[in-house]
């Protein structure tokens, strides 16, 4: 009976607390795709790229009543504050935020790569060739610009295992995502 209690003990620090933490991990890895993927979905939805607007009200198809001017934000601002929102309602997940983290990528993909006037694919983010220019001005008909958004942050495991340098077992791993999908205004990309 002595050696059973020894062995139950055992099992449960190497095998169970362990694989519990490792599990644990994994949900955690789905919250921060998840808070790229919602970031992306409101980016997408952006009027513009980099810039904020300001607009009358009415003037851009939403009317508000009681508001002279309504705010527009920017693709970029709009990723942000989403992964933001969903950074704070989920636990265990974290980064550093910075201009470029998370991370707001416009990826330009020629329609039919052969043709005579397609342009090569392209990675466009703040600070590299954005927002974008006349020699690379969007054309939705000869290319399709997708909104893709990065984020790089850390995972906690559930439980910490002293003694142990095993990321995700007994300190946080650090894990990239994306998430991506069709940028809906195409002309704001200019701006």
């Amino acid at each position: 009976m002595a050696e059973f209690t020894t062995n139950i003990y055992l099992v449960f620090v190497f095998l169970v607390f362990p694989l519990l933490d490792l599990s644990i991990v994994g949900f955690r890895t789905f919250f921060l795709w998840f808070a790229a993927n919602q970031a992306v979905s409101a980016a997408c939805k952006a009027k513009t790229y980099l810039q904020p607007i300001e607009a009358p009200a009415g003037t851009i198809g939403v009317t508000e009543k009681g508001k002279d001017k309504v705010f527009y934000p920017s693709a970029c601002e709009a990723a942000a504050t989403r992964a933001r929102q969903i950074k704070e309602m989920l636990s265990g997940i974290h980064w550093e935020e910075s201009d470029n983290n998370p991370d707001v990528q416009i990826v330009r993909q020629p329609i039919n790569p052969n043709s005579r006037n397609a342009l090569p694919a392209k990675i466009f983010s703040r600070g590299h060739g954005a927002p974008l220019e006349r020699a690379d001005a969007p054309d939705p008909t000869t290319n399709i610009y997708t909104c893709q958004v990065v984020i790089k942050g850390q995972i906690d495991p559930l439980i910490t295992i002293p003694g142990f340098k095993i990321p995700g077992v007994s300190s946080p791993i650090d894990m990239q995502v994306t998430s991506q999908a069709k940028y809906e205004n195409v002309p704001g990309l200019t701006m």
